[in-house]
């Protein structure tokens, strides 16, 4: 039930967009294939509706909302939820190292894209989230966080299914951890991951360093000049090798189309 007092108003000026069909709140909760022994964070926990599907089946619910409107109702659900009344993107950049299996929810809309770099940093087995349709399509097609994460589309959920009700369809979206792109035989992959993951390095140093990695792991061993001559080949102008990618946005236009 929403608390008295949060009008539909309310949800929209928060990104909220309530699942109403308990149809699909239950096949959510059953993708997920919790296991009795499985810790799960759920983001945007709203009133708790799906929270009290995920308490049915799993060890502990960490249950993340920033709306404090909330909290009573979600405190009352279980003895085996966990309520953080927080934004869930500090939340994640603050436990980064809490130990999870997996990561679901029906995202505020203000969560959808700036979520996912985040979970990059998240030890988890399976995430599953409500997404817009078009965001959807967007995030499968992702050059850099798709050599972090196997991405799959599973159902739409027409607009109809919310309260308020959204502007555009959703889609259930499930992510798994992709292999490590140091035993395939993709230096691109490699290489896109490797400058992610040194965020506050110049393009060019993680690159040259990128490729020295890559060599090693494939059993060559090359000099700082060889990755240099490497790089060069690369094509990329000037201004973007002496900068620092400001976010993975920047990043998958500059890299991954060089190669």
């Amino acid at each position: 039930m929403t608390p008295v007092g949060v009008r539909d108003r309310d949800r929209e000026d928060l990104g909220q967009f309530f699942l109403e069909d308990e149809s699909i709140l239950q096949k959510i909760v059953d993708l997920a294939e919790i296991r009795p022994n499985e810790v799960v964070l759920e983001i945007g926990a709203g009133d708790g509706r799906m929270t009290r599907l995920l308490a049915e089946k799993a060890k502990k619910v960490i249950a993340v909302e920033i709306d404090k409107r909330f909290s009573s109702d979600l405190k009352k659900i279980a003895k085996n939820v966990e309520v953080v009344i927080q934004d869930a993107l500090k939340y994640l950049s603050a436990d980064s190292k809490i130990k999870l299996d997996i990561v679901i929810g029906n995202l505020p809309s203000t969560l959808v894209e700036p979520i996912f770099p985040k979970l990059i940093k998240v030890n988890f087995r399976l995430a599953i989230f409500l997404v817009p349709e078009k965001f959807a399509y967007k995030l499968k097609s992702h050059s850099v966080l798709g050599t972090y994460f196997e991405i799959k589309l599973i159902d739409k959920v027409a607009k109809k299914s919310f309260s308020p009700v959204p502007r555009t369809n959703w889609k259930i979206v499930l992510l798994e951890k992709a292999a490590d792109p140091s035993k395939s035989d993709r230096p691109d992959l490699f290489l896109t991951r490797f400058v992610a993951d040194h965020p506050k390095a110049k393009l060019k140093n993680s690159l040259m360093e990128g490729m020295i990695r890559w060599s090693a792991a494939q059993g060559k061993i090359i000099t700082k000049n060889e990755s240099r001559e490497l790089v060069a080949g690369l094509k990329i102008e000037k201004k973007y090798l002496e900068s620092v990618p400001k976010n993975l946005s920047i990043l998958e236009k500059i890299i991954f189309k060089n190669f």
